[in-house]
């Protein structure tokens, strides 16, 4: 049940696209992915431990049906995964860093800081007035 839910969610995520920026989705998708495969390698490792466990099954007939020779295998493919999404995790970070960094932003020449602005009470908004009109800034 699980193995349909994430299959049905990355599925959903990748076609309906929640998320403004292309990068969340793809991180939302790419977690998803690793969920999903994180449930096939637990399924996997279960199937690998009952067929080992059968007497009526030939020695290292577990290998021939799941490729696996060892359950220890599994459980390293399951480290890597959980690797991977750590992974996506930090280049998503570091991509949304990258961006918030060239966010122009209005800056005091006195101090390189952003102006404090305050509102009194019953305003609303702000007026930014310009100084260079050549280029209608």
């Amino acid at each position: 049940v699980a193995t349909v839910i994430c299959s049905v969610y990355a599925v959903g995520l990748a076609i309906v696209r929640p998320y403004k920026r292309v990068e969340d989705t793809l991180l939302a998708v790419a977690a998803s992915l690793v969920l999903l495969l994180s449930f096939l390698c637990a399924n996997w490792t279960t199937i690998f431990i009952k067929v080992e466990e059968r007497e009526d099954c030939g020695p290292g007939y577990e290998k021939e049906l799941l490729g696996f020779s060892d359950v220890d295998k599994i459980g390293y493919a399951m480290i890597g995964l959980a690797a991977v999404a750590v992974f996506f995790a930090f280049v998503g970070g570091f991509v949304a860093l990258r961006r918030f960094a060239r966010i122009p932003t209005i800056r005091l020449a006195s101090t390189r800081q952003a102006p404090e602005l305050t509102l009194a009470t019953g305003m609303t908004y702000h007026l930014f007035n310009s100084h260079i009109w050549s280029t209608g800034q």
